[in-house]
């Protein structure tokens, strides 16, 4: 019996190798229709329950979630047209901060002029930093969340107590004080706080609310503030500064 030449049949294998090729081909393409095919199958019944789960969430109170049991705030509505009273901002900061409340780590003050978010240092720093904790990082995304939209002048006060501080990064109380409320204002504004109407203010250890001779004076002092109040007609704004008779000064 005669035998093929060998170079005839290595001919014929690699003419044949391509089928190989096209049946991996074909089979990937049929397991993908089929993953595609099961993933478009929806549950009706767990979606109708998903459906109205979220319906149930979304229409409660007026905008504002409450802090979850860990006592982290969760998402605030932003406000949609910006007029808003103090009080009501005060309100709506202490419905969802109400834990940070209680346990002294958020203080708010309002009046007829103006309103007062104070943030200790134990929330937002370390002793002698500026770097924000994780803590107070979130703590400041949902205030953002309530004045992001506000037609009102916001400042951020840094405040330290009457310990002198020198070190290769801050050379006094007064470098502190303002690179605390500049990392504050920063952060707020990254998340959306409009810098419009936002003013960074640093007093180091002048502007004290207890007595620097205790211990529990000194770390009251040490704080932020967030303060809120009405914009006065001698403002800035972006077509220059407005004064009393209306006259605006073009830059």
């Amino acid at each position: 019996m005669l035998k093929r030449p060998k170079h005839i049949e290595e001919e014929e294998d690699k003419r044949d190798r391509y089928l190989i090729t096209y049946a991996d081909l074909i089979t990937l393409l049929l397991g993908l229709f089929v993953i595609l095919y099961a993933s478009s199958q929806v549950d009706g019944v767990k979606y109708k329950e998903f459906s109205n789960a979220f319906a149930k969430v979304f229409s409660k109170g007026d905008g504002v979630l409450e802090g979850n049991a860990n006592g982290v705030p969760v998402t605030i509505l932003p406000n949609p047209n910006g007029q808003e009273s103090l009080q009501s901002i005060a309100n709506k900061a202490e419905k969802s901060m109400k834990s940070f409340v209680n346990e002294g780590k958020l203080e708010i003050r309002v009046s007829d002029k103006e309103l007062v978010l104070a943030l200790p240092e134990k929330l937002l720093f370390e002793s002698g930093k500026a770097d924000i904790k994780q803590e107070g990082l979130k703590v400041l995304d949902t205030l953002t969340k309530i004045l992001g939209k506000l037609q009102k002048q916001i400042t951020i006060d840094g405040h330290t107590d009457s310990d002198p501080i020198r070190t290769f990064q801050f050379e006094s109380n007064w470098h502190l004080s303002v690179q605390r409320a500049l990392n504050v204002g920063y952060a707020m504004m990254i998340k959306g706080l409009p810098e419009t109407n936002l003013s960074i203010r640093g007093y180091g250890a002048e502007k004290p609310i207890e007595n620097n001779s205790t211990v529990i004076g000194k770390t009251k002092n040490r704080r932020v503030e967030i303060v809120i109040s009405e914009l006065s007609i001698t403002a800035p704004s972006t077509k220059g500064y407005l004064i009393k008779d209306s006259v605006t000064i073009k830059k």
